[in-house]
Formats: structure tokens, sequence, C-alpha cells
């Protein structure tokens, strides 16, 4: 394997470790919910759950691939991974608090 690809590879594990932070702090905040925000937090997770399944199936594709698909592999990977990070912002800025007065 050429050290491009394992760089990159190793970007993508390193940002799929961190998106796997982001998820366990989005299920706290989740525990620590009010009712109504707990089946807001529930479904966000669910979601954010099959797109990092989404991701981590196009990682491992990457890890298999060579040649010309690895390009292929790779756009389909950086859309995946563009995705997770996207709800993840998205999840965390809808339940951010308020800042207080």
């Amino acid at each position: 394997m050429d050290n491009e690809k394992k760089s990159y590879l190793q970007k993508l594990a390193d940002k799929m470790v961190e998106l796997d932070k982001k998820l366990d702090e989005l299920k706290q905040q989740g525990t620590e919910a009010g009712t109504v925000l707990k089946e807001d937090y529930a479904r966000i997770a669910e979601e954010l759950k099959v797109k990092r399944k989404d991701a981590e199936v196009k990682l491992n594709e990457l890890r298999q691939v060579s040649g010309e698909g690895w390009e292929e592999i790779k756009k389909g990977a950086e859309k995946a991974f563009g995705d997770l990070s996207t709800a993840f912002e998205n999840a965390l800025s809808k339940f951010k608090k308020p800042p207080e007065a």
C-alpha cells in the first residue's frame, strides 16, 4: 500500500473515532434530556448510526481496493464521511443549550 493511501485511510479512521466520540456525547445528552427531547435524541442517534455504518462500509472498501478503483471508491468515501460530519454538526447544533443571559 503506498504512503498516500495509507495516510488517507488513517485520516478516515481517525475521523471515525472522532465521530464515535461525538455520537457518545449525543447519547449522553439524550439520557440527560427531558422526556420529549429523549425521543428526538434517540431518533437522531439512529439516523447517525446509519450514516456512520455507510461511512464504515466505504472505509472498508477503500482498504481492499487498489488501482483504478481506488479513486472511485475514495469519492464515495469522501461523500459518506462528509454526509456523516454534516449530520453530526446539525444534530449537535440542534441540541446545543442557548447561552444564558
